[in-house]
């Protein structure tokens, strides 16, 4: 094997593992939360809603309407915060809050 082939070898090795590290879990975990989103918040609530999770795990849930953020304030908010934590971990998801707009 000339020098070449042995550095081209070396680098095909490395690739992988820098690969890995340029990953972020933080991008993953949000890549996961608007795939996972519709089974979470369910047919109803899904057209009219629009999750975001910050760094500190505080998902923001921003709504159409003032009568949607009102009827998940009420009735949802727990039962959405549990099924966002049971895919993404309490950890990631700590708090939520939800907005009308944006």
């Amino acid at each position: 094997m000339s020098i070449k082939q042995c550095e081209i070898e070396r680098i095909r090795s490395v690739i992988p593992s820098v690969i890995r590290g340029l990953e972020n879990p933080e991008k993953k975990t949000r890549s996961l939360l608007i795939e996972k989103w519709p089974a979470i918040a369910g047919g109803k609530l899904t057209p009219h809603t629009r999750p975001q999770l910050t760094q500190k795990g505080i998902l923001y849930v921003y709504v159409s309407e003032a009568t949607i953020a009102y009827e998940i304030s009420q009735k949802y908010r727990h039962s959405l915060l549990k099924r966002t934590q049971a895919v993404l971990g309490e950890d990631a998801v700590k708090e939520l809050k939800v907005l009308v707009g944006k």
